[in-house]
């Protein structure tokens, strides 16, 4: 047991030291130092036991744990280790509930878990206790989107983002997600100005700006317009390449699909409904798409949810879509992609949801994805 405290507080130390100039910075940089403290230990203890020799210190697993390896050698430990770390914050949460930092962590947390409610009460402890932090707000406001039974935007959620971008205008996710739900309430042209001052602070030819341009691009198709405001948006740091683009010589010949990396193009999909379910989809359902790691299960890399209306629908993925800030989708060479439609507006399946053949994705040979929904989850 000594080994054990001694092995955490060393790991915790070491994390504090090299994270110190987080710890002086804004309230984001603060958060993610603590986030970092918090897993440092719980990663470096998973690691010796999974690739140390804890019997050295005369550990052994326990019958079930043993059961269990025996039963199924490749079943990974993640969920369970990030599970004990949830507790342990929760648990640390109860003993220090006026810690906003804590709370928001927390928050986050749940929230990539898909524990929406517990999230939204963990980030609406956060809001109260740090009034007026445009992280916190945004956080809170996403998180009350997901928590929600149907494609209407929950009561608060629009006033929160814009109270966070009257302290902050540049924040990205607040600016993304306003742009998200005033197309969503049919006010494009709104949604494309919210979207173009965004894409100004993008460094141009990213991920996230290829997704925030292909969301301009399809507001725009939406949207009447005349003259020189019908010009079509380039993605940031493209030039109009229409000369060069190859013209078919007949209306049979079929030109070649670009390939791309998933760094360069982002991750365009398109989700269409099969004949047989048109018209029994209620106006509460809400349409999921999930991103993993290929034969990866638990919590997705990233999800967007939309109405369940107006098939077909097109989306783009990018970084910015990452359930977990810091990483890319270029980290993983292949990538399997859902999606379903749920009929109760939450993201865990049903009896009754109707979903899509999942489709694999090499990251460095993109090409569009097709997703049709044409089973129902038994």
């Amino acid at each position: 047991m000594n080994f054990w405290i001694i092995a955490v507080a060393l790991l915790a130390v070491s994390a504090a030291i090299m994270c110190w100039p987080l710890f002086t910075g804004p309230a984001k940089e603060r958060a993610s130092a603590i986030l970092i403290v918090l897993l440092t230990p719980a990663i470096g203890l998973v690691m010796y036991q999974n690739i140390g020799t804890p019997e050295a210190l005369g550990i052994k697993p326990a019958p079930a744990q043993q059961a269990q390896q025996t039963q199924d050698p490749h079943a990974s430990s993640g969920q369970q280790d990030v599970e004990t770390l949830v507790a342990q914050l929760q648990q640390r949460m109860n003993e220090n509930p006026e810690d906003p930092d804590g709370w928001l962590i927390l928050g986050r947390t749940l929230k990539t878990m898909q524990r929406f409610a517990e999230a939204e009460t963990a980030l609406a402890n956060a809001n109260r206790l740090a009034p007026g932090n445009p992280l916190i707000m945004v956080e809170l406001a996403e998180t009350r989107i997901f928590a929600s039974a149907g494609p209407d935007i929950p009561p608060g959620s629009m006033e929160l983002i814009e109270s966070a971008l009257e302290i902050d205008p540049q924040q990205q996710k607040g600016q993304w997600l306003l742009g998200m739900i005033l197309a969503q309430e049919g006010n494009d042209a709104r949604a494309i100005e919210v979207w173009q001052g965004l894409l100004a602070q993008l460094e141009p030819g990213s991920g996230p700006a290829q997704a925030v341009t292909e969301q301009i691009q399809m507001a725009q198709t939406r949207t009447p317009m005349t003259g020189m405001d019908a010009a079509p948006v380039q993605a940031a740091g493209t030039e109009t390449a229409a000369a060069e683009t190859p013209i078919a010589e007949s209306p049979t010949e079929e030109l070649p699909v670009a390939v791309t990396t998933v760094a360069e193009s982002g991750i365009p999909v398109t989700i269409t409904l099969a004949n047989e379910f048109a018209g029994s989809v209620p106006g509460s359902a809400a349409l999921f798409i999930f991103i993993h790691p290929r034969g990866g299960a638990g919590m997705p890399l990233a999800v967007k949810r939309v109405a369940a209306r107006g098939f077909p629908i097109s989306m783009n993925f990018s970084d910015a879509d990452l359930l977990m800030p810091g990483g890319s989708l270029a980290d993983h060479e292949q990538l399997d992609i859902t999606a379903r439609i749920s009929m109760g507006g939450i993201a865990n399946a049903a009896t009754g949801d109707i979903q899509a053949d999942k489709l694999t994705l090499d990251t460095n040979a993109v090409k569009p994805i097709a997703l049709n929904l044409n089973k129902r989850v038994p």
